[in-house]
């Protein structure tokens, strides 16, 4: 009885132990699945941000036009979104090149700019599409680079880029830029800005008319800060015109020196913001200046100094020679 009572329960417990391990078969392929697609996706991650990497450093640093075509498929095309400032914009492959040819020649005889391209950390990220094809998506920072001083953030923007693989070989296919330091909270043109609009790099449309601009605002502010009246005067026109956001306007040159001596001399003095004139020629007139500038109150030394403000100056040139016909003071 006890030797067929154990040959019925080995008839019934062998089949289960063999259902459990052909079951633990699928889900072991399975795993191993899931481990070779995780780790041939981050594989192909790495080889489209090394591809990147190359690519912004052929452009912005060793000027390799060898390496920006091999990286370039033949039928490559940039668009670029540039918000509400300007309508999108196309460039097929040849275009780009020339492009990039154009500014590494300007940086090279050292009347171009100096830039840097910076990926915002963790946003990289890329999809494959199927076997030869990927997205790869991203947010990137440009700065401008001076030869001194402090870098400049000129754009903030989302790329998408597509990928193939051509002979063994990734080859950047199509790349759209959207610009983001230049869109609104809900995307309409009434909407409040979320951040501020960033112009392109100021370039002088005239070296000499900047340097002689330049040079009067030097002249001009030394005269304020060593309370000079009387040369200051001289660089003012009779008719000037003074607007202060907070103070109202003033067109009176007698009230203005008036204000001037009992208000600033001694008391406060100015710097001008490095890097921060940008001089503009008014035909038959004369200039226009804008800038930034910050004061120092010698009353209170602690917190003396304030924010950078700016400021606009109308220059009128006379026979007698340069003067301020206008002053735009903004805090």
């Amino acid at each position: 009885m006890g030797q067929k009572l154990y040959k019925m329960k080995l008839k019934y417990i062998l089949p289960a132990g063999i259902l459990l391990f052909f079951a633990a078969c699928p889900v072991a392929n399975l795993v191993n699945a899931q481990e070779k697609k995780k780790a041939s996706s981050q594989e192909l991650h790495t080889k489209l941000a090394i591809k990147d990497s190359l690519l912004f450093n052929a452009v912005f640093n060793t000027c390799s036009n060898r390496e920006i075509e091999n990286i370039l498929a033949n039928g490559f095309v940039f668009y670029q979104d540039k918000g509400y400032s300007a309508p999108p914009t196309k460039q097929a492959r040849k275009e780009f090149i020339e492009k990039i040819k154009e500014f590494c020649a300007k940086k090279d005889n050292g009347k171009g700019i100096r830039m840097r391209r910076e990926i915002v950390k963790n946003s990289l990220q890329v999809d494959a599409l199927n076997q030869n094809e990927a997205l790869q998506t991203g947010t990137q920072y440009f700065y401008i680079v001076p030869a001194d001083g402090e870098e400049k953030l000129v754009e903030k923007s989302k790329f998408s880029r597509t990928w193939q693989q051509v002979g063994g070989d990734w080859k950047l296919v199509r790349e759209l830029d959207y610009m983001v330091n230049t869109q609104t909270a809900d995307n309409t043109s009434s909407a409040q800005t979320t951040t501020r609009y960033q112009p392109d790099p100021y370039t002088p449309v005239s070296e000499e008319l900047y340097n002689t601009i330049a040079g009067l605002d030097s002249l001009y502010f030394d005269t304020y800060n060593t309370c000079d009246l009387n040369k200051m005067r001289s660089l003012m026109a009779d008719s000037i015109e003074f607007y202060h956001d907070k103070g109202g306007l003033t067109t009176s040159l007698n009230d203005f020196m008036e204000s001037i001596k009992n208000n600033i001399c001694g008391k406060v003095t100015r710097q001008p913001v490095a890097g921060s004139i940008e001089v503009y020629p008014i035909h038959n007139y004369g200039a226009v200046e804008t800038g930034y500038h910050r004061f120092f109150n010698k009353r209170e030394p602690e917190n003396g100094y304030s924010k950078p403000d700016k400021y606009i100056i109308i220059w009128q040139k006379k026979v007698e020679g340069w003067k301020i016909a206008r002053v735009v003071s903004l805090h």
